[in-house]
């Protein structure tokens, strides 16, 4: 049986703070996290890389390119949110993706589009109006949500998988 502490070690997506400060709050974690990934990864040995969270869970390896794919992945959702009306994400089959060429190559790479990416987000939220964050979208496996919510959930995924990757390398 999986141990909940180390499936979900932040615990559920929190309530997104719907004001300016919650999200200079929000900017400063994804730049804060971001940092943290290249700390910890940095001259790390393919062993450590190698190293798992829980049983059947991903590799550091594979964490550092699912992060990168979907920290991209929502930066996609949210200017497609921003700019169509009734937007439907698109989900994508995470296990799948991490099968592909792209996804053996080295950390560093993961790194390298995380910082880009992260730039993105770190602008858009940076010079978005608030209240544009109230936009609706709709996920098909989640339900309908707002942008806040949609911004919270990627501030989450960010910090959720670092957490991951910091459990697997604990005994390292």
């Amino acid at each position: 049986m999986t141990d909940p502490a180390r499936q979900f070690p932040l615990g559920p997506i929190p309530e997104p703070d719907r004001t300016l400060t919650g999200l200079q709050a929000t900017r400063t974690r994804l730049a804060q996290a971001t940092a943290e990934w290249h700390t910890l990864l940095a001259g790390r040995p393919a062993a450590d890389l190698a190293r798992t969270y829980r049983p059947g869970g991903w590799t550091v390896h594979q964490l550092a390119h699912h992060v990168a794919d979907a920290h991209l992945h929502g930066l996609n959702r949210l200017h497609y949110g921003l700019t169509t009306p009734d937007y439907v994400i698109q989900p994508f089959d995470q296990d799948a993706w991490l099968t592909l060429p792209d996804a053996a190559l080295p950390v560093a790479d993961a790194l390298a589009l995380l910082d880009a990416v992260n730039g993105r987000w770190l602008a858009l939220l940076a010079g978005v109006d608030p209240a544009h964050l109230t936009r609706r979208v709709l996920h098909p496996a989640e339900g309908e949500q707002d942008l806040w919510r949609l911004t919270a959930k990627h501030d989450w995924h960010l910090r959720h998988h670092l957490a991951h990757a910091r459990l697997a390398l604990e005994s390292a």
